[in-house]
């Protein structure tokens, strides 16, 4: 199984980014290879919108099946939801403690987004309705 965590540095010792789309890093533990991988999210963290998206994509694409992080906004909820990638929220200390407390089921799972996002994220569509 993959698990993803959002975080600010590229080692298991690194705190964790509260926020998955514009996470700094993200650190994909392989629970069969007990193995770490590193990435970059520099793409989606400088991105002016779609944060959410382009890291929801690039997590569905490595064959994700769990994330771990602090918040996440409408649409990458939706397009993770609608991958089955679950989402737990709660993250804290360090991605190592994120991953242990994962393990020991003491993260949430998520229903909802947390974080409202950007109104980009709220249409789901990238337009802004006007009244």
């Amino acid at each position: 199984m993959k698990v993803a965590v959002s975080a600010r540095g590229s080692t298991p010792d690194s705190d964790i980014d509260e926020r998955m789309g514009r996470a700094y890093w993200l650190m994909i533990y392989e629970t069969k290879k007990n193995s770490w991988q590193a990435i970059n999210n520099e793409a989606s963290r400088n991105a002016i919108n779609g944060a959410g998206q382009q890291t929801a994509d690039l997590l569905i694409g490595l064959g994700v099946e769990a994330v771990l992080t602090g918040e996440v906004g409408p649409r990458i909820f939706r397009m993770l939801n609608h991958a089955g990638i679950e989402i737990f929220l709660g993250a804290a200390g360090t991605v190592m403690d994120t991953l242990v407390s994962w393990h020991d089921g003491e993260l949430e799972k998520a229903k909802a987004a947390n974080n409202i996002g950007s109104p980009y994220c709220i249409t789901g569509n990238g337009s802004i309705h006007r009244n």
